[in-house]
């Protein structure tokens, strides 16, 4: 092992490339790699970066980035890479998408390096596709490196999880976090906006951190006033279902958890029950579970406008 780590990489990839550098150096990189993200962290970028490493043309440097096939590998556009995700407005990847992948992996590299997949985010497969990967990841061709990257590990097949080599990338602080993107992206009120979401610095490298901001100033508005009977669920739901809605929901969950920690809730479990004055947890905890479970269904055909009205209603009775 020879310990490297690109400079140019963020400080917290550094744990998991030296891995894979250790792994490279002992002749036990795997087939199968699963990067475990926590959500926003860059398990895209890191996976690049690995695609990157064993494909280099300067094995001295590698990944040098300067060569051929690192430039084609972090533009797309390497003959030998393949990226498979959710198409068009689907919101799963698909058998077929397996078994295209499959029969491009079992044919020969265009180069002398790997045959990379990188399947992204890999709870999107469906059972059918999950089942079809798994063939190939108990036979892999030969010089073939799979990278499956999600932030939801306990939503893929016990058995995908148990045939890959595990690459745990966690989330930065805040603070490293927003000195990240404002290097990126210019000053901005990044750690507000990283606050607001609750996301990691790679979710937010689009965004406009003013709008994120006045979004969450708005949103915690509206729910007060619900809260307080002076808005009624139905006047805020069709507004709110028409824009920005999965941002709007992150913005809510974040909130929430924020107030949950603020008043003492995550303490000895033998409490629970018994609350700060004023606020009921057992009812936060319940309206951050229904939370999640509208995200989940978010993208799909659900009537949202009463979808949100459901949910603003559970928040007018805590």
């Amino acid at each position: 092992m020879n310990g490297r780590v690109v400079p140019t990489l963020p400080p917290w990839f550094d744990a998991a490339c030296r891995e894979v550098e250790a792994a490279i150096a002992a002749g036990r990189l795997a087939h199968g790699i699963l990067v475990h993200e926590d959500p926003g962290s860059g398990g895209l970028q890191l996976a690049t970066w690995i695609a990157q490493r064993v494909n280099c043309k300067d094995a001295k440097r590698a990944p040098c980035g300067e060569c051929q096939s690192c430039r084609w590998i972090a533009a797309g556009q390497h003959p030998d890479l393949t990226q498979l995700q959710p198409e068009g407005d689907s919101t799963q990847i698909t058998v077929q998408g397996v078994r295209d992948l499959a029969a491009d992996l079992a044919l020969t590299a265009h180069g002398a390096g790997y045959k990379i997949a990188i399947v992204t985010p890999a709870e999107a497969m469906n059972p059918f596709a999950a089942n079809a990967l798994l063939k190939t990841l108990e036979e892999p061709p030969p010089r073939t490196l799979l990278l499956l990257v999600t932030s939801q590990a306990s939503r893929l097949l016990p058995t995908l999880r148990s045939r890959c080599s595990k690459l745990r990338l966690a989330a930065p602080s805040r603070a490293l976090a927003a000195q990240y993107l404002e290097a990126a992206r210019g000053a901005g009120p990044w750690t507000e906006a990283l606050a607001a979401t609750g996301a990691g610095p790679f979710a937010l490298l689009d965004a406009d951190p003013a709008a994120i901001a006045q979004l969450r100033v708005d949103t915690v508005s509206t729910l007060t006033e619900i809260g307080r009977g002076n808005l009624q669920p139905p006047a805020v739901a069709e507004r709110w279902a028409k824009s920005d809605l999965g941002l709007r929901l992150s913005l809510i969950e974040s909130w929430v958890t924020d107030r949950v920690l603020e008043n003492g809730a995550i303490r000895d479990v033998t409490h629970l029950s018994g609350p700060a004055p004023g606020l009921n947890i057992c009812r936060l905890f319940e309206f951050s579970d229904a939370i999640r479970d509208m995200r989940k269904l978010a993208h799909t055909s659900i009537n949202k406008t009463m979808a949100v009205e459901s949910l603003l209603w559970r928040w007018a009775r805590q």
